[in-house]
């Protein structure tokens, strides 16, 4: 279990450090790192003991903590989704848009007269 420990923080460190170097330019907003820094602190703390997440279950009346694991995984997942789903849109419109005017430019300098 104490290589497990080892294994999985070092792997936290190393995917930690590379999120956070991402910079602002790539739509990546304050309040998602700070989102994702207490993601990050709250796994580190069930690396290092468990049972944290038995004790949480039992406040919020649910059976197991891996269950509660399950849900947090849930509402991450549909959080990214929508947001992965807005930025898609987003950029198709910009792409459109680019295209409607790169079109008109042309058309304006006679290539397609």
């Amino acid at each position: 279990m104490i290589k497990a420990k080892i294994i999985f923080t070092i792997l936290g460190l190393i995917l930690f450090y590379f999120i956070f170097r991402i910079k602002y330019s790539y739509q990546f907003r304050i309040i998602e790192k700070l989102i994702l820094f207490s993601i990050f602190i709250f796994g580190f703390a069930i690396i290092l003991e468990p049972s944290i997440l038995d004790k949480i279950a039992i406040l919020l009346k649910i059976e197991r903590g891996r269950d509660f694991l399950f849900y947090i995984y849930i509402f991450a997942s549909f959080w990214g989704l929508l947001r992965s789903h807005v930025r898609i849109n987003y950029q198709s419109s910009r792409i459109k848009k680019l295209a409607s005017e790169m079109a008109l430019i042309k058309k304006s300098k006679g290539k397609y007269s």
